[in-house]
């Protein structure tokens, strides 16, 4: 079994992939390894990814402030448009239920959390295939707003730049 030293090593040399892999063995080893959960957080590239890692670091130590600082700095920026109309973001639709390994099916529900990043891989992979994401989806009455304040917009300006030709070509 590796450990969390070799997997950091590996990660240092830039074998990012091995190091993932090195990570995951030690949890599935010891699903209440914290430094190999942060460990593996720092190799994942997916937000939602390091977000489940983040989230098992807390339910092994409440007062961890690195899990707590790497949530908090995969928090998204609230999109403008819905901060503008006060419109809350969509909440994500519930992951599909895939075939778990073997080994997933004998552990408990908080060990099960360890193979969240391989299930929202899945989703993603069937969202990308129909080409929306629930995620992205701006409401309809946002995007209304926005296109008829834009029309006002560039009518002001067309008629402003309008009234200014016919105002200088009109001498007196």
């Amino acid at each position: 079994m590796p450990t969390i030293a070799e997997a950091k090593e590996a990660a240092d040399q830039g074998a990012i992939q091995q190091s993932r892999l090195m990570f995951e063995t030690i949890i599935q080893e010891n699903p209440r390894d914290e430094e190999a959960w942060l460990g593996l957080a720092d190799v994942l590239t997916e937000a939602e990814d390091k977000r489940v890692c983040y989230n098992n670091v807390l339910k092994i130590n409440k007062k961890s402030r690195i899990a707590k600082e790497g949530l908090r700095s995969l928090d998204p920026q609230m999109d403008p448009l819905r901060a503008a109309f006060d419109i809350e973001a969509p909440e994500p639709e519930p992951l599909e239920e895939d075939d778990s390994p073997e080994w997933l099916e004998e552990m408990s529900e908080d060990e099960a959390v360890a193979d969240e990043p391989a299930k929202r891989k899945k989703k993603k992979k069937a969202l990308s295939k129909t080409g929306r994401s629930a995620q992205t989806d701006t409401p309809t009455p946002v995007l209304v707003a926005f296109g008829l304040a834009l029309s006002v917009v560039v009518f002001a300006i067309g008629s402003g730049a309008a009234y200014f030709l016919l105002s200088s070509l009109n001498p007196g």
